[in-house]
């Protein structure tokens, strides 16, 4: 994989020369089709969200393909509502203030622009309250709602005065709407309506008002429609950044994902034989090791099982090699199956070798599970016409030891007392189980 290029390039050239695609299906062959298909799209996004406005316009509409908009507006809705409840918290307090200026600015009004101002206060308040249990269209609504009243409401009490002050109330209500574009800030197409609305009505209003000049108006209605305009495109950037960071954050937190699966099934590789499905001997030896030293089972019993196949190279040398990794399966098979509903470690030990490891049984037990397991194997009737001897399927040998967990049983007296039970049942016939209790104890 290549590294990426430096941030300092320009957005567009690094999107591009990332060489994380994730639709690579070597790179991401772990996941599952669901997130392979959420992969694809949040790739197309950052390449269409890393791009300068085009010709078809396509690069700068600030919406997402409908699978991504769901996944980014599902994890990105608690951190919204947060947002929005922090700045129309802050900014109900300076829609507060505006009744110790109103006094200055229209002190002919006397209380009516209280009474108006309470009008606009149920919207402001229900979603400060109630956002985070509102749907994204309708949470994004009701805040531009009550941008809309706060603003409104703003300039058209000063468009009721006759004070010399009240173009200062109307100027008011531009930089109320100034920060619900870019402070608040409204999603980028709610925000366009809210410009709409508010600089359409603060104009008319300036325009209508009796007291105001014609050059006044010019210039206050100017200055509306460029504060409106200038948040405008500061609310687009802002919305933006926001959607091409969480697409950057997404495609991370999927790599991560495919990262994480990798080194699962790596370390699933690295633990399982591949033709048995059991865990190999190294992993074997790590467990049995690990099981001895922990403290948590001093004092319990433990078993080992040492199983070997009969007569198996009479088998390879009867049936072929292809046959003999079939036979082993089978016998895998059936050691798992016998073992089933114990607290056991199984591998693969080596060759035709298996092992087993007993946690917590008593030497009956393990004698009884030793049993089933080579009763299991013979059950499956593998034939086998070159052994020799009466017998004419697939059997296995059962060297069993067991031991109390302490400082006095290591896993090489275990192993060794196991083994020498094997060779002994090898040597009173084979398809048989056999204790070398001496050694055990």
């Amino acid at each position: 994989m290549q590294e990426p290029k430096p941030e300092s390039e320009s957005a567009p050239t690094m999107l591009h020369s990332l060489d994380l695609d994730l639709r690579d299906s070597q790179e991401f062959g772990a996941l599952d089709s669901d997130q392979l298909a959420a992969a694809s799209l949040i790739d197309d996004e950052i390449v269409r969200y890393g791009m300068e406005w085009r010709t078809d316009g396509k690069a700068a509409i600030l919406k997402f393909a409908p699978e991504v908009e769901q996944r980014f507006e599902d994890e990105t809705h608690a951190a919204r509502c947060r947002e929005l409840r922090m700045t129309m918290t802050f900014g109900f307090g300076f829609f507060l203030m505006t009744g110790f200026t109103d006094p200055l600015f229209v002190p002919d009004l006397g209380a009516i622009p209280y009474a108006i101002k309470a009008l606009a206060l149920p919207p402001i308040v229900i979603p400060v309250l109630f956002g985070s249990k509102l749907s994204p269209w309708l949470r994004e609504a009701v805040a531009t709602l009550a941008a809309i009243m706060a603003i409104v409401t703003t300039a058209t009490v000063g468009a009721m005065s006759s004070s010399p002050l009240a173009p200062y109330s109307i100027m008011t209500a531009t930089l109320a709407l100034i920060y619900a574009n870019s402070t608040f800030p409204l999603r980028f197409k709610f925000a366009v309506v809210c410009s709409i609305v508010c600089c359409g009505i603060a104009s008319l209003e300036i325009c209508l008002h009796d007291g105001i000049g014609f050059a006044l108006a010019c210039m206050l209605v100017f200055q509306t429609v460029v504060g409106g305009s200038f948040s405008l495109i500061t609310s687009y950037r802002i919305e933006k950044s926001n959607r091409l960071s969480y697409l950057l954050s997404s495609r991370e937190g999927l790599r991560l994902q495919m990262l994480a699966a990798d080194r699962e099934i790596l370390t699933s590789l690295s633990n399982t034989d591949a033709l048995t499905g059991l865990v190999n001997r190294r992993h074997f030896d790590r467990e049995s090791a690990a099981a001895l030293s922990d403290e948590a089972n001093a004092g319990k019993e433990i078993g080992l099982l040492f199983i070997d196949v009969d007569h198996f190279k009479r088998y390879n040398d009867h049936y072929g090699h292809h046959a003999g990794d079939g036979c082993l399966r089978e016998v895998a098979e059936a050691i798992t199956q016998a073992l089933r509903g114990t607290d056991t470690i199984a591998a693969r030990y080596g060759g035709e070798e298996f092992a087993v490891l007993l946690l917590d049984v008593t030497r009956e037990q393990a004698q009884s599970i030793a049993d089933r397991v080579c009763r299991s194997v013979s059950a499956r009737s593998l034939q086998h016409l070159n052994r020799k001897d009466s017998v004419e399927h697939v059997t296995i040998s059962v060297g069993v030891a067991c031991g109390v967990v302490g400082h006095c049983l290591s896993v090489e007296k275990l192993i060794e007392s196991a083994d020498a039970a094997l060779y002994a049942a090898k040597r009173a016939g084979r398809n048989r189980v056999q204790f070398d209790l001496a050694e055990a104890a």
